[in-house]
C-alpha cells in the first residue's frame, strides 16, 4: 500500500511523547508499506532531520513553521466558530505539496496525526482515512481554563469546546479513529457515538532506559522530573511540586534536591533556581545521564491526559515512581500497582520521604517497576495492533489480537 501520512511535528529524534509515537508509526508503516511523510518543523534545526526520516518513507516533505507568527495568525478566529490550534498548524506550503502529491500519485491510506492535520485533506473523501488523536486535546483545553485566570481561562475554555467539536466531524469521517487510553476512548465516545474508537497505547525502549546502560551515580538525595518544560502541565507540576512537596521532603532530608529536566524551561520555571534544592538544566543530550543521579522520579500533575511517557520511561530505568492519581489515569492498573500515589502535597512528600530513606526498598520498588513496564509497554505489541488496523481498518473489531493472518511486526 502507498500511505500519505501528515503529522503536526517533524517526528525526528523521538525525544518527546508526540514525536516518539508517531517515529514509531512511521517505522512500522515503513518496513511494509510506501510512506509519504507532510510534516510541520517548528525549528530551523529540524530540517536536518529530514535524512534519518528517509530510512522510513518513501518521501519526506517538510514546511517550516513559524510559532510567533503562527500564534498572531490564530489570533482573528477567536471571533470565528473555527478552533485556534487550526489556523496554527496551517501552512500554505505544505497544503500545496499535499494537493501536488494527490494530483501525482494514488494512495490507498491516509494517516491523520493529531486533529489540526484533518485540514490538509478536506475533500478526499474516497480514500480510507485512519486519524489518531493521541489524546483528546478538547479536553485538554478545558483543563487548563480550570488552572489559569481571566482572560486566558476564557481563550482556553472556547478552545476546548470549539476543539471538541471539530473533533467530532474528524472522527466521524474517518474509517477508524486511535487513541492511547480507555479513558480518552471513553472522552471520544461522549463526543460522538459514531466513530469506531481504537485503544492503541504508547511502548517505551525498555533497552534505551536500561538501568544497565549508565551505572548509578551516589550523591545527595535527588528527585527528577523529566520532560519538555514549554509545555503547560508540566511546568504547572513543577511549580508546585518545587513549592509544595519539596519544601516538606526538605524538613526531614535537608539537602535533598529537585531536577527539572527538559528542553525550553519558560520563565516560570526558570525562577524555581532561585527555590532552595532546585536545578533547572534546560535540554540534556541524553537524560539517562541525568536518571542515574535520581533515586526517585516524579508526575505530580494536576492536568494530564493519555500516558505519560516520563512515568514509563523512568520505570524502564529501574526509578521508584510517586505521582498524583491524576498522571496515573492512563497507565494499566498493573504498572499503576507499584507507583506511589499522593493526593496531596504533603502525602506525595511523606511517600517520596520514605523512599529516600529507604534506599533497598525504593530499589526493589524500582525493580519491581520494570518488570512490569516491560510487560505492559512493548512497542511490538502496539505496532502489531496498528499495522492490522490499517491493513484492514473497516474490519478491525473482528481482527484477532493475538493471532492474525498477517505477519507481526517482530519479525520483520
Amino acid at each position: 500500500m502507498r500511505i500519505l501520512y501528515l503529522c503536526h511535528r517533524i517526528p525526528y529524534p523521538p525525544n518527546k511523547g508526540d514525536k516518539i509515537r508517531a517515529f514509531h508509526q512511521l517505522r512500522a508503516m515503513g518496513a511494509r508499506h510506501e510512506v509519504d511523510l507532510f510534516t510541520l518543523a517548528d525549528e530551523d534545526v529540524d530540517t536536518a532531520h529530514i535524512r534519518a526520516l528517509r530510512e522510513y518513507c518513501t518521501r519526506v516533505t517538510v514546511a517550516r513553521l513559524n510559532p510567533r507568527w503562527a500564534r498572531l495568525r490564530s489570533l482573528p478566529h477567536v471571533v470565528t466558530l473555527a478552533p485556534l490550534t487550526v489556523p496554527y498548524f496551517h501552512s500554505g506550503e505544505l497544503q500545496r505539496e499535499v494537493r501536488q502529491a494527490f494530483r501525482s500519485n494514488s494512495y490507498d491510506r491516509i494517516f491523520i496525526y493529531c486533529s489540526a492535520m484533518a485540514q490538509y485533506v478536506d475533500g478526499h473523501h474516497g480514500i480510507p482515512i485512519l486519524t489518531d488523536l493521541v489524546d483528546v486535546d478538547s479536553d485538554k483545553w478545558i483543563q487548563y481554563a480550570a488552572y489559569t485566570k481571566f482572560p486566558f481561562s476564557a481563550v482556553y475554555r472556547r478552545e476546548g469546546r470549539r476543539l471538541r467539536e471539530y473533533e467530532r466531524r474528524i472522527c466521524e469521517r474517518s474509517s477508524c479513529v486511535i487513541v492511547t487510553t480507555e479513558r480518552e476512548a471513553q472522552l471520544l465516545r461522549q463526543i460522538t457515538q459514531a466513530a469506531a474508537v481504537h485503544v492503541i497505547p504508547n511502548g517505551v525502549d525498555t533497552g534505551y532506559f536500561s538501568p544497565r546502560q549508565i551505572p548509578a551515580e551516589s550523591g545527595p538525595a535527588t528527585v527528577i522530573f523529566t520532560g519538555d518544560m514549554s509545555y503547560f502541565p508540566n511546568e504547572e507540576a513543577v511549580v508546585f511540586f518545587a513549592g509544595k512537596v519539596l519544601p516538606v521532603i526538605q524538613q526531614s532530608i535537608p539537602g535533598a534536591r529537585f531536577l527539572i529536566v527538559g528542553r525550553k524551561p519558560g520563565r516560570n520555571v526558570l525562577a524555581l533556581r532561585k527555590v532552595e534544592g532546585v536545578e533547572v538544566t534546560g535540554f540534556v543530550p541524553d537524560v539517562r545521564t541525568y536518571l542515574a543521579q535520581a533515586q526517585v522520579a516524579v508526575a505530580p500533575f494536576s492536568i494530564a491526559a493519555g500516558i505519560q511517557n516520563k512515568i514509563l520511561e523512568a520505570m524502564a530505568y529501574g526509578l521508584p515512581v510517586a505521582a498524583t492519581p491524576r498522571a496515573l489515569q492512563g497507565v494499566s492498573a498493573n504498572v499503576a500497582e507499584v507507583v506511589e500515589t499522593g493526593h496531596t502535597a504533603e502525602e506525595l512528600a511523606g511517600k517520596i520521604a520514605r523512599l529516600l530513606q529507604n534506599p533497598e526498598q525504593a530499589r526493589s520498588i524500582g525493580i519491581e517497576g520494570r518488570r512490569r513496564v516491560t510487560a505492559d509497554y512493548q512497542w511490538e505489541q502496539s505496532l502489531d495492533q496498528l499495522l492490522r488496523l490499517l491493513e484492514d481498518p473497516f474490519h478491525a473489531d473482528s481482527l484477532d489480537t493475538e493471532a492474525n493472518s498477517h505477519c507481526s511486526f517482530r519479525a520483520l
